[in-house]
């Protein structure tokens, strides 16, 4: 199977507008947090960092602008979408979101499917193993199918 017969991940349809996303004042550690809601109602909130400033940096090659997205237990797969739709509409330069799970934590995992990311791998960091996923912009994704094409000389 070539690189090309690989279907990129497809992106869920864009939330109806009685979801929305308001940032709230960042906490300790965090770059960002958002609060979403449905219909008015309050549907989790989300916290946000760079990658680099986290101990998941020293998990994989982590880019400058690389996010690690931290959903609360409430957060479902909607919240975490909205979230990181907007933190990519707002840095165009960003090329990955992680979501990092307890390893083993299928509800988790298939909590981060569901909102349009895709699992890489499971990683150590001190104290805790992990589940790492990953979103990308569509551009991201369509370079990576490339890869055959580079040039090597």
């Amino acid at each position: 199977m070539s690189s090309e017969d690989v279907d990129l991940l497809k992106w869920p349809e864009p939330l109806p507008p009685s979801w929305q996303c308001v940032p709230e004042p960042p906490v300790t550690g965090w770059d960002a947090v958002f609060s979403v809601t449905e219909n008015g109602r309050p549907a989790g909130t989300v916290s946000v960092a760079f990658v680099v400033s986290t101990p998941i940096a020293a998990a994989y090659p982590a880019g400058l602008r690389d996010r690690l997205i931290h959903p609360d237990a409430e957060a479902g797969a909607p919240v975490i979408q909205l979230v990181s739709e907007r933190v990519m509409a707002a840095d165009p330069t960003c090329r990955r979101l992680v979501l990092a799970v307890d390893e083993g934590d299928v509800a988790g995992i298939a909590r981060g499917e569901a909102a349009g990311f895709r699992y890489v791998l499971d990683v150590d960091v001190p104290g805790r193993s992990l589940s790492l996923l990953a979103a990308e912009p569509e551009s991201v994704l369509e370079d990576s199918r490339h890869l055959d094409d580079v040039p090597t000389k």
